[in-house]
Order: structure tokens, then sequence, then C-alpha cells
């Protein structure tokens, strides 16, 4: 057994786009202790692609009932990826979790462009798919007309699950303002809600900061965990925003994030930046403080992923080409990227290139691409980089061989927990 009078564990739900985890952290060493991890499942068997959201309470249920059995659990926090809405009904879900890769928010694009808020006052660019919220929002009263007019309240999906664990709905800043369409970063206040055509009985639950306690973990959940009473849960927060804690509690300011997975996130953090252009991939957002952050991102790793499984298996380069002779195109959408000739302004024919070539050339092209995002938001300093891009060696001298500054690796699960553990302790 573990147990300890004097522990300082937290357990960290951390739902990212492709994984799920449960993860108890010891903050008072600053390791982990145990994690368990599942596939974040998107279904495709009711009106819209959607979380699986009762498999993965399930799977949270599990998991600490593990914990419970032989560790001492003094707090709960939860993290989760970004662009996720759930839609309330005196507290139940009144639809299921819409998957931001779904293109359905699309069918409005002419509309909901007339009526969003500018990028001015939010910081959002209009993104594809559904990467914003106010498009989800847009799109599924408009479909389904029924079932959204009985919507009442709406949780960022962070706080939906601290309102599982706690049974308190709450809000949340670093949240609300990344690229949902939903903050006004000028007047630090909600996006009235009505100008999307919601009906004004629709409601952001309370503005908390991620370390406050909503509560004490419901009892149905005590008993079926095994976990003792009164674990405090807290509010939560933005999965990438909790990573930039640990940076500057540890790193001199200013520096440049690398939050890399899915997704790559460059954060200029204590940049005093923040009246940037309106240009795809880049926007403003909020730390968990407050404080405005300007970040550039583009899904780096999904464009990875599909470019390489476009690839054949031949035995040699037939192209001959290196990165610098070729760019990222509508590098916004993973499934639209393509690689370009820069000289002959065509797209590239990857089946062309072994797939030993392409990953080469891929790593070092999202570097480029990386690069002109620092450069475009004026990031400075040492650039701290996390997640799986932090294993690629292509990637990581093309970052280096183009840097003045050092270049140093983090865990990323582990970043996130040394946030979080930051946050609630100090």
């Amino acid at each position: 057994m573990n147990k300890n009078n004097y522990s300082n564990n937290i357990v960290i739900l951390d739902i990212g786009k492709t994984h799920a985890k449960v993860i108890l952290f010891d903050a008072n060493k600053m390791e982990e202790l145990v994690m368990y991890q599942t596939k974040n499942n998107v279904l495709n068997d009711d009106i819209y692609p959607h979380y699986d959201v009762e498999s993965l309470k399930k799977f949270f249920i599990t998991s600490l009932q593990q914990i419970a059995k032989s560790f001492d659990v003094n707090s709960i926090f939860t993290s989760t990826h970004g662009a996720c809405i759930a839609l309330m009904s005196e507290g139940a879900l009144a639809l299921p979790v819409l998957d931001y890769e779904f293109d359905g928010p699309e069918q409005y694009n002419n509309e909901y462009n007339d009526i969003r808020p500018k990028f001015k006052q939010t910081g959002s660019p209009r993104m594809d798919l559904g990467l914003n919220l106010g498009a989800q929002l847009f799109w599924q009263k408009n479909n389904f007309p029924d079932q959204f007019a009985k919507v009442d309240e709406i949780l960022f999906w962070p706080q939906y699950w601290s309102f599982w664990l706690s049974g308190i709905a709450s809000s949340e800043i670093s949240y609300a303002s990344s690229h949902s369409d939903l903050w006004d970063i000028r007047q630090n206040k909600f996006i009235d809600l009505t100008i999307f055509g919601l009906s004004p009985k629709i409601k952001y639950p309370p503005l908390m900061s991620a370390s406050t306690i909503l509560g004490p973990l419901r009892k149905d959940l005590v008993k079926q965990t095994g976990l003792p009473e009164n674990i405090p849960v807290y509010c939560g927060a933005h999965d990438s925003s909790v990573s930039l804690i640990s940076a500057s509690f540890n790193h001199d300011l200013p520096c440049t994030i690398l939050s890399t997975g899915t997704w790559i996130t460059i954060f200029a953090l204590g940049s005093d930046k923040i009246d940037i252009p309106e240009q795809p991939g880049l926007m403003i957002s909020c730390d968990c403080f407050g404080n405005l952050v300007p970040n550039f991102r583009f899904p780096a790793g999904k464009i990875y992923e599909n470019l390489l499984n476009d690839s054949s298996e031949l035995s040699e380069n037939k192209l001959n080409l290196t990165s610098s002779d070729i760019n990222l195109i509508d590098f916004e959408n993973a499934d639209k990227a393509k690689l370009i000739d820069k000289k002959l302004k065509k797209i590239i024919d990857i089946k062309n290139l072994n797939r030993k070539s392409l990953e080469v050339i891929i790593s070092e092209v999202i570097a480029n691409k990386t690069l002109s995002g620092i450069k475009t938001i004026e990031a400075q300093g040492s650039i701290i980089c996390s997640g799986s891009f932090a294993n690629n060696q292509n990637f990581l001298n093309s970052i280096k061989k183009n840097w003045d500054n050092p270049v140093l690796l983090e865990d990323n699960h582990l970043g996130i927990c040394k946030g979080i553990a930051n946050l609630i302790t100090k």
C-alpha cells in the first residue's frame, strides 16, 4: 500500500482529442504515481458525430476505483482539449457532445460569418469545421430546434466533467476565450448568446478561476469509486493553458511554448503584443489567470499522419526535393492540407516519395510553418517543446537550426500535471 498521512495527491482527468487519461500526480514530489489511458472515441450512431460520454464515465469510475484501493487522494482536477461544449437541460445533456472535426457547422458559413463577433473583439479567427464554438451552437440550433429549445445552460468541456464530479456548474476563462467566439477579450466578459439567435433563457454558468473548489465529490461517485468523502473538485481548465502555468513558474519570461500533438499550438508567453493581424491560425486567448496570450496553431499531427498515409513504399526519392523547396498549403484543415512545389507552384504527388524521405520532408515543412508562426506572433526566448513532436528529431533539428535561443524538451502530460500542481498548491 502506498497510503500515507502527508500526501498531496491530485487525480487529473486529462481528456485529449485522441486519448483520455486518469493520472494520479504527487504534488509534493512532482511526479506521476499511476496513469490509466483509453481512446477518446467518436460515435457516428446518432444525429451527428459525437464523443462517447458514457464510455468515458465508465472509464473514469473504473480508474478511480483502482486508485482508491492503493492511494490517498486529496483533490480532483479536469483538463481537456479545446472546441467542445455540452448543451444542458436541467442538469443533463440535451444533445450529444459534437465532435469539432465534423464539418456540419460549415453548412451555415455565410449566415454565421454575418453575425459572429469581430476578431478584434474576441481574438478568435474564423476556423474550419466546428472549431468555433459559436458556429457549433448556431448549427445545432438551426438543425435540431426541438432538442435545442430545451437547452438552458452551456458547459465548456472541462466544466462538464467538473460538474459531473461535483454537481456544481461553472465557466472558466482559458477555455471560454480559446477560438470560441464567445469571449470579449477587450471588455473581459462573455459574448451575449442572443447574437447567435439563441434564446435569452440559455445561460453561461458563473465564471470562476480554474483553481476554484466547486465542492466535494458527489456522494454517488464516492459510493461507486470507493474514494473518501469531501475530496475537493476544482473548476478545471483548457489543457494547453494549464501547461503554460508550469512554464511560467519554471522558465524565464518571455519564452515560447510549443504544445504538440494532434495540433501544434505556439504561445508567446510573457508577450505584450496583443494587437495581432487577423490571419489563419493566429489568435489571442487568455491564460488561467486572465492574461492575454497571442498564439498560433495548426493541426500538425493530423497533417503529418494524413500525408504519410498517402505515401507509397518506393525504394528511392524520385522527386529529389528538400523542405526548402516546399510550402504547406491549406494548413488549417488537416484533410485539405497539401505540399506544394514553390518553384513550379503545383501540388506535389507524394506517391513519388518513399516513406523515409517523406517523414523527413513533412517534419521539416511543419517545423518551417511552426517557425513562421513564432515569427508572426513575435514569440521570444527559449522554446519549451512538449508532446509528440518533441520526439521527432527531424522536426527538432530544423527548429534548433533556425532559433538562436535554447530549445528545451518537456514531457507533455507531465507539463499539464505540473501546471495543475503549481496552480492549486502555490
